[in-house]
């Protein structure tokens, strides 16, 4: 999943304190931020939407399958609409009996 950095604009005064007292409690602002910006989305963002993000950042993380397996080679997969058609064979039972 690719990842966006968030700036926003704080008072520097209360940063400092935030900054402080936030390391005197183990905690860690950029874990916290995380959270409260997850919680927003999960608010904010119908279910439907964040499921199909969900799916399509699991389809761009998944590498894709060769079709090896089904033996199926770049040849075998021509397309005939482009005005190539497959070979016919003529067995000469036309007519014949």
């Amino acid at each position: 999943m690719k990842q966006t950095a968030v700036q926003v604009k704080f008072d520097s005064g209360r940063h400092a304190a935030l900054v402080r007292y936030a390391g005197k409690k183990n905690v860690s602002i950029e874990n916290e931020l995380s959270e409260t910006l997850e919680r927003l989305y999960k608010r904010l963002v119908p279910a439907d939407v964040r499921e199909y993000i969900e799916e399509t950042d699991t389809e761009k993380s998944e590498p894709k399958k060769k079709d090896s397996a089904a033996g199926n080679s770049e040849a075998q997969k021509k397309d005939f609409t482009a005005g190539s058609r497959p070979e016919t064979v003529d067995f000469g039972l036309s007519g014949q009996e």
